[in-house]
């Protein structure tokens, strides 16, 4: 089971500004062992829990992104790449 995640990450600076940050991210199989296939709520967590405790480059061009900026994280969609299966969020 193959899941990819499309997600966005809208900056916000000081003056309001918005800025839109669309990716994709692949996960596999062995990276969520024990997770009920096709449970689209928990792959979310996982993913949220995963991109705050990692470095945002490894998901986007954080070089955009300044330290006084609001950063916020929003999954579209999860889908099931072999079943087709999917939820939009």
């Amino acid at each position: 089971m193959k899941y990819l995640i499309n997600f966005q990450v809208e900056v916000i600076n000081k003056s309001g500004k918005i800025n839109k940050l669309r990716s994709t991210f692949t996960l596999m199989e062995n990276e969520i062992e024990g997770i009920l296939e096709n449970d689209f709520e928990t792959v979310r967590n996982w993913f949220i829990e995963y991109y705050h405790k990692n470095d945002p480059n490894k998901f986007i061009n954080a070089t955009l992104i300044n330290e006084d900026d609001t950063v916020n994280l929003k999954i579209g969609r999860i889908t099931n790449s072999i079943s087709g299966k999917y939820k939009t969020f």
